[in-house]
């Protein structure tokens, strides 16, 4: 089987203290494992030096004028890329570069190559560990399968599918998760493989309040795109039960009230329910 060609795409913000070891990691990393590479650090807007570091370490530097985004940063490294399959790793130092060739084994069997993290830092606190579990699962519920790590930022792409992910684009945080969850409704070969997961360098970027809006909202996006009854059926669930509840309760000797909440509980659920017949449809009718 013949060594893939790769170009590894770097997304940087202020980076500075960071970004030259990933550099130098991700190269001792693919050398003698590929065909040829190239690495591209995007510097989103720093304030600091991270251009210059990437540059010393020997990364080719694109530079956006402004601050756009995680995910307005990897999608100008991936068009700038110039072979058929893209690395792409954060500039933090959070994983660890030594794992890249856990990833190369797949090639070219599958289409996206993720390293699903691992381990405390990565599960965090009690509380954060909560909130990761329900965002698999809600992860799990769109895809209908299991989803180890949706928006790890170590993952391995076929550059002719990284930008070909549907009608869906996110320029911030969620790019990694439409990524995935838009490759795996498609029936895309999407491939896990467990690494560990390090402290980062300097300050998340993260904002957790508005990221997980933005992702929640994205993922909704998801859903509605490519299965709109799932989304529509469970929304149904809910005014359902209220009417059954009602009329149970109306059935034990309650007053008229309850009939009239039972049927409009119901009304409610059946409306939910032709909205999903009606946008699944549509889909249909535009897939043909």
């Amino acid at each position: 089987m013949p060594e893939p060609s790769v170009s590894v795409v770097i997304p940087s913000y202020n980076e500075h203290d960071a970004v030259g070891a990933v550099v130098s990691g991700v190269s001792q990393a693919l050398k003698g494992r590929v065909f040829a590479f190239e690495i591209i650090v995007v510097d989103d807007g720093s304030k600091d030096a991270t251009a210059d570091a990437a540059r010393q370490a020997g990364a080719t530097v694109i530079v956006h004028p402004t601050n756009r985004g995680y995910g307005r940063a990897l999608t100008t490294g991936i068009e700038a890329a110039q072979y058929d399959w893209v690395l792409m790793i954060d500039a933090d130092g959070s994983y660890p570069t030594a794992e890249i060739p856990k990833l190369l084994e797949f090639v070219p069997n599958f289409d996206l190559i993720i390293g699903a993290r691992t381990g405390s830092n990565y599960w965090g606190t009690p509380a954060q560990a909560f909130r990761r579990r329900m965002y698999l699962r809600l992860a799990r519920f769109i895809v209908g399968e299991r989803v180890p790590d949706a928006n790890s930022g170590l993952r391995l792409v076929r550059r002719s599918m990284a930008l070909n992910t549907g009608p869906i684009r996110c320029h911030g945080y969620s790019f990694t998760t439409t990524m995935t969850l838009s490759f795996l409704h498609s029936g895309r070969w999407v491939k896990y493989v467990p690494i560990p997961y390090d402290a980062r360098t300097g300050k998340s970027k993260v904002r957790l309040s508005r990221d997980i809006l933005r992702t929640l909202q994205l993922m909704t996006q998801v859903l509605i795109v490519f299965n709109p009854l799932k989304l529509f059926v469970a929304l149904a669930a809910v005014p359902a039960a209220l009417a059954a509840l009602f009329w149970l309760s109306y059935l034990a000797g309650g007053d008229g009230s309850l009939l009239v909440a039972a049927a409009v509980s119901g009304a409610v659920s059946l409306q939910c329910f032709m909205t999903g017949c009606l946008l699944d449809s549509i889909r249909f009718h535009h897939k043909s």
